[in-house]
């Protein structure tokens, strides 16, 4: 019967797209009569949390997913292994909702790939996304976004991936917008012994070695690695225009060398201390033919944080972390005006403390507070279009004061509240609140309602470009730049259907003051704030095991924009109508596994700078598909654990665009990938 509902409730999503939260919600809570296996009289929670899976990121509490009051895809270890990706961006691919380019960058600060949650992307750092790395906010402040290629992180030093799909401001804070990625390494203990692998491919060469050790109460790990790549081909196949601008893609080399060392030394039954730093740096390509081409290049980050966790008693903790960032590109940028300074650096500092505990049997508590100051130098990106060069840094200040309550009102209802008090040296201070009800109908089926508010700060660069329009010379009376304000309602169900894991979601989301500094037609509206979108759409994701060895998980997401389109920045068609991701895996018999991944998407419009008809560019960007595929056999070679894996992807060869007209994702890549333990 729940299925059927189920399915039902798909055939209407066409109508729902249309409805308001209310409408959804009230088809939603017919669920409830398609199950009453509940009794009033049992008391027991846990027949409600058997074999579900946990999230840490949610709210900072442990939780399990049907407890969360924010709907939140899990990545795990297996599932990135067989998903054949070579870059870290490359795993969202998976989730559903989550859009994902191989790279754009026409700001020539780097040659990276676009990784965004629900479209809205209008630079390709895709600065409405928050993303942490342990716990460490690896966000830029100079474009905002992430350099993903510049994070000092392998893909084998992952333990699992948590994406909150949706904003959580009340977690994160500003820059949680439209949703939150939480990137989590294996713990020391989880690594002993030495570890390599060695990648060897279409373009492509990885090797990484890892050894793990242990002295006493004292566990650790290194890994280093490093990965030459060259991107895309250098002509594109099947070109938007004629014109050579459009026939050649960008400089995208990169050499990417990693070091990173964790240790965990437990002083005491109660206190655990953590410690980690990390490395990446190398040459990088970055620019466009006959525009700009950088020459000198390197990348060179690295940063160090230190974990401090107490346990005090009623399984509650006191946890006090503090890392130090430092990002630093080097590099001279051959233009038409000859040779500029592409030197850019970002440093940031910060202090959280978070406390933990139950307030009674059934409520628990997590609250804190933080610090934060980053600083930012880029003499060419912050000269505005050379109108003018700012020398020297540029500060920012921000303080936090955070708290969510999880209270089982019942053993089959639960209510989140929190909320983060936040204030920064460019907006002041915002308030950002969250309801979640979770309703346990039957061990097997939940339904969540939830409700937030987000916000995401302007970055250095947009800041800058505010004082440039607000110049005498420009429209010096512009009203102050503000924060991007997110009101996002949020109805959701998660349940097991026979052995089938399903896990569906209805949003509506209201974007307001969406910020516009580099469009030159901003001032013309009287406000760099404004833009607004209405965005409202379904995601599902699901998993079954089709026999004891094979396994699908499937997810789908899609939906629409409303938007007044201020100044030509193009909200309305940034929301794919569809977008598809199906994986299936199979376990041969002990030693050979394979896997087949399959990616759709529908036509997207997200930048409209290389629209031109008259050259042959379309609105859209048309929708494509891709398949890949991994085939490993694991063995004991000189008795040692050994892994060999075929691995191709974009089989069918596909020459298609992402996110421009200029941008053709690179065809059929081929690689081995040897791993072995000793």
């Amino acid at each position: 019967m729940a299925s059927f509902f189920l399915i039902s409730c798909l055939k209407k999503l066409p109508y729902l797209q249309k409805t308001n939260p209310l409408k959804w919600g009230m088809l939603l809570c017919a669920l409830p009569y398609t199950q009453l296996a509940y009794a009033e009289t049992n008391n027991d929670e846990s027949i409600f949390l058997d074999d579900v899976p946990v999230v840490l990121s949610a709210s900072r509490l442990v939780q399990p997913i049907n407890e969360a009051p924010v709907a939140v895809a899990v990545l795990d270890r297996e599932t990135i292994r067989d998903s054949g990706a070579w870059d870290l961006s490359e795993v969202f691919r998976l989730v559903p909702g989550m859009f994902v380019a191989y790279h754009a960058d026409p700001n020539f600060y780097s040659a990276d790939s676009t990784v965004a949650y629900h479209g809205m992307v209008t630079s390709t750092t895709s600065d409405r996304m928050q993303v942490l790395i342990d716990g460490r906010s690896v966000y830029s402040g100079l474009f905002g976004g992430v350099n993903w290629s510049d994070l000092p992180i392998v893909l084998d030093d992952i333990e699992r991936i948590e994406v909150v799909r949706g904003p959580d401001s009340a977690s994160y804070g500003a820059n949680s917008f439209l949703a939150v990625i939480s990137i989590i390494t294996r713990h020391p203990a989880e690594t002993q012994g030495a570890y390599a692998s060695i990648s060897y491919g279409t373009n492509r060469m990885e090797s990484v070695f890892r050894y793990g050790g242990k002295s006493g109460n004292l566990t650790y790990q290194l890994t280093a690695s490093e990965r030459k790549d060259s991107g895309e081909a250098d002509i594109i196949h099947n070109p938007a225009s004629p014109d050579v601008f459009w026939t050649l893609n960008k400089y995208d080399n990169k050499n990417i060398r990693i070091f990173n060392v964790r240790a965990a030394y437990q002083a005491s039954a109660n206190d655990a201390l953590e410690f980690q730093l990390g490395y990446n740096g190398g040459p990088r390509q970055a620019g466009e033919y006959d525009n700009f081409i950088s020459i000198n290049r390197t990348s060179d980050n690295h940063f160090e944080m230190i974990n401090w966790r107490h346990a005090l008693d009623g399984n509650g903790e006191l946890a006090v972390k503090a890392f130090h960032t430092e990002e630093h590109i080097h590099g001279r940028l051959l233009d038409s005006d000859g040779i500029s300074n592409g030197d850019a650096s970002f440093k940031r500092d910060d202090l959280e403390i978070q406390h933990t505990f139950s307030s009674s049997p059934t409520a628990r508590v997590v609250w804190g507070a933080s610090v934060r100051q980053d600083v930012t130098y880029a003499p060419y990106y912050l000269g505005v279009e050379n109108n003018q060069y700012l020398y020297g840094n540029f500060y920012y200040r921000l303080g936090r004061i955070f708290s969510n309550l999880e209270w089982h009102i019942r053993p089959d209802l639960l209510f989140n509240a929190g909320a983060m008090l936040e204030n920064n040296s460019y907006t002041g201070t915002e308030f950002t609140p969250r309801l979640a009800l979770n309703w346990h109908i039957t061990p097997d089926h939940t339904i969540r309602i939830g409700y937030s508010r987000a916000t995401r700060a302007p970055s250095v660069y947009e800041k800058v470009y505010e004082q440039y329009w607000r110049s005498p010379n420009e429209y010096p009376n512009l009203p102050e730049l503000k924060t991007e304000k997110a009101k996002a309602t949020d109805i959701g169900y998660i349940g097991r259907v026979g052995k089938i894991d399903l896990d569906f979601r209805l949003f509506y989301d209201d974007y307001t003051n969406l910020i516009d500094v580099k469009n030159h037609n901003s001032p013309k509206s009287g406000n760099l704030n404004a833009g607004n979108a209405l965005m409202r759409g379904y995601e599902l994701q699901m998993k079954a095991p089709l026999s004891d060895k094979t396994h699908l998980v499937y997810g789908l997401s899609g939906g629409g924009v409303k938007s007044d389109n201020v100044n030509g920045v193009i909200y309305t068609d940034s929301l794919p109508a569809y977008n598809h991701n199906l994986m299936i895996t199979h376990q041969f018999n002990e030693q050979w596994r394979g896997s087949l991944v399959a990616y759709q998407i529908s036509r997207t419009k997200f930048n409209d700078t290389d629209f031109n008809l008259a050259q042959g560019r379309g609105y859209y960007i048309e929708g494509n598909k891709r398949f890949d595929g991994k085939l490993s056999r694991h063995f004991i070679m000189y008795g040692r654990p050994t892994e060999v894996a075929f691995i191709m992807q974009n089989i069918a060869n596909a020459h298609y665009f992402e996110l421009r007209h200029d941008n053709e994702a690179p065809g059929r890549l081929v690689r081995i990938n040897v791993k072995t333990e000793f």
